[in-house]
């Protein structure tokens, strides 16, 4: 989906890794919404949280024992060792996610998907606290 397809997330092994690549792709994705490719924008960062969760897990001995290629699996780990509050939070956002790929450009918010993605990326160590970004412009074009 993302330019960092050549990079699968089951082979991340490495934190330095996984963070570097859960960065660049919150950045890409920024650059993506910004310049009106949506479609890239949104699936960039739903790679983001991927990688944050991936990021998280090579950080933590509780978390070792996991399927990396299961990311629902992997959010309901990181629920269950405190990161997220909200069992759901994973399941909302790919739906949301989902449904603008699907969808197009009318229905969504692009700013709630990347305040929710940043909010995420904050809680697994990828960003330090500080205030959402929002997307300035949006074009229409896919």
């Amino acid at each position: 989906m993302s330019d960092f397809d050549v990079i699968n997330p089951t082979h991340v092994k490495d934190g330095c890794e996984a963070l570097l690549c859960a960065r660049l792709n919150l950045h890409r994705a920024k650059l993506f919404l910004q310049k009106g490719s949506l479609t890239r924008g949104v699936s960039t960062l739903y790679d983001s949280v991927l990688f944050g969760m991936l990021y998280y897990v090579t950080r933590h001995e509780a978390c070792t024992d996991v399927d990396l290629g299961d990311a629902t699996g992997l959010f309901h780990l990181l629920t269950r060792v405190g990161v997220f509050e909200d069992q759901h939070a994973f399941n909302r956002l790919s739906l949301t996610i989902e449904r603008a790929l699907w969808q197009g450009v009318n229905s969504f918010d692009a700013n709630a998907i990347l305040v929710e993605v940043e909010e995420m990326l904050t809680k697994l160590g990828v960003m330090t606290l500080q205030k959402p970004t929002f997307v300035k412009k949006l074009k229409t074009s896919h």
